[in-house]
C-alpha cells in the first residue's frame, strides 16, 4: 500500500539498493521505466554518470500516477518519453517540447505472436483488464447478442457472480499475465480494445497486443487508432449495440473475420509498434545509432548494443504497477 503513494520502507529500499549498485561507474546510456519513485538524488546521481538519460513511461503522470519525484527530477532527462498524447500539455509545462517524445504504445514480439490457427480459435470475443462500469455494458451487450465473452482481470468477480450459469460468460480470473495473457488473446476470435473512460486515453498496449496476437481488434474509431489501422485491419464500432452487431455478423461470416485477423496481424508485426522498434526510435532522438541488428527487429538487447559499451535500465513499473 506504501509504495503506492511512493513513500515507505519499501521505496526507500528501493533508492538505496539502486544508489549501492551504481557505484562510480560510468554509463553510455540510462533508461528510467516510469520511474515515480525515486527520489531526485537518485536521479540526480545517474544523471552525473550517464551521458544519456531517458524517461519512458506508458501511462499517465499528471492524472494516475503523479510524483512529486518526477516533477522535480524532470528537467534531469535528456528525453521524456510518452503514449499520452493528451499530456503533451503538461510534460511542456516542465521541459521543453524538443525534449519531450510521443510514441505509440508497443507489444512484445517474443510474447505477443499467434498461438493457434484461426480455425482452432474458440468462437468468443476475450476481454483482459479492469473491469469499469462502460466495459461491464459492453460485456452485456455481447452476451445480449448470443456471443461468449470471456473476462479477466481485476474487479470482474461480481460481474460473473452476476452471470453464474450464463454459458457466455467465462471468468480467467484477475491474475492474467505473461503467456497465459497471450495464449487467452490468440485464442479468441474477437479482442476487445477498450479504452478506459477513466481519462481521455486514445490508444492502450491491449490495441496493439491483441491482433500481435492474431487476433482480430474491435475498437472503437479515434484519431490515433485510425493512424495505425484502416477498416481492413480492425473491427471498427461506434457504441456497443454496433459492436454487437458486427461481431454477430462476422462470427457468421468466418472467411471475413479471418481477413481482418490476418491483416491486423501483418500491420503490427511489419509496422514499428514492437518494444525493438520503439527503443530504436528513440535511441535516434537522443543521438545513438542502431545497427542492423535493431533495424531487423531482431531483440530488446541487440537494439542498442552496436553503438552502446555500457548501459543502466531501471524498470520501477514492476514494483510500483497499479494493476
Amino acid at each position: 500500500m506504501w509504495f503506492r503513494f511512493l513513500v515507505g520502507p519499501a521505496v526507500g529500499a528501493l533508492n538505496c539498493h539502486v544508489l549501492a549498485e551504481l557505484g562510480t561507474e560510468r554509463y553510455d546510456f540510462a533508461w528510467i521505466d516510469k520511474g515515480v519513485c525515486l527520489w531526485p538524488e537518485t536521479v540526480r546521481k545517474i544523471r552525473r554518470l550517464a551521458r544519456k538519460l531517458v524517461y519512458y513511461t506508458p501511462d499517465t503522470s499528471f492524472m494516475a500516477n503523479r510524483s512529486r519525484n518526477f516533477r522535480a527530477t524532470a528537467s534531469l532527462y535528456d528525453l521524456i518519453v510518452t503514449t499520452k498524447s493528451l499530456e503533451l500539455a503538461s510534460f511542456e509545462r516542465l521541459v521543453p517540447r524538443e525534449r519531450i517524445a510521443m510514441v505509440t504504445q508497443c507489444f512484445d514480439s517474443r510474447l505477443h505472436y499467434p498461438r493457434c490457427t484461426f480455425a482452432e480459435k474458440r468462437k468468443e470475443a476475450v476481454l483482459i483488464g479492469l473491469c469499469e462500469p462502460d466495459r461491464e455494458r459492453c460485456v452485456e451487450h455481447l452476451i445480449s447478442h448470443g456471443i461468449a465473452v470471456r473476462v479477466g482481470g481485476v474487479g470482474w468477480v461480481r460481474f460473473v457472480r452476476r452471470h453464474e450459469g450464463n454459458r457466455l460468460v467465462q471468468y480467467e480470473g484477475e491474475k492474467v499475465f505473461g503467456q497465459r495473457y497471450a495464449e487467452v488473446l490468440s485464442n479468441a476470435t474477437v479482442g476487445l480494445g477498450l479504452l478506459t473512460k477513466r481519462f481521455p486515453e486514445l490508444h492502450t498496449t491491449r490495441t496493439l497486443e491483441i491482433p500481435a496476437c492474431g487476433t482480430a481488434l474491435a475498437t472503437e474509431r479515434n484519431s490515433e487508432i485510425s493512424r495505425i489501422f484502416s477498416d481492413e485491419e480492425a473491427i471498427f464500432f461506434t457504441d456497443y449495440p454496433d459492436l454487437g452487431h458486427r461481431v454477430a455478423a462476422l462470427m457468421n461470416d468466418e472467411v471475413r473475420l479471418q481477413a481482418i485477423s490476418e491483416a491486423g496481424t501483418r500491420r503490427v508485426h511489419t509496422g514499428d509498434y514492437s518494444n525493438d522498434q520503439v527503443l530504436r526510435k528513440v535511441l535516434k532522438l537522443v543521438g545513438i545509432p542502431c545497427g542492423a541488428a535493431a533495424a531487423a527487429g531482431s531483440g530488446y538487447v541487440q537494439a542498442g548494443a552496436p553503438a552502446l559499451d555500457n548501459t543502466i535500465g531501471l524498470d520501477c513499473d514492476t514494483v510500483a504497477q497499479d494493476g
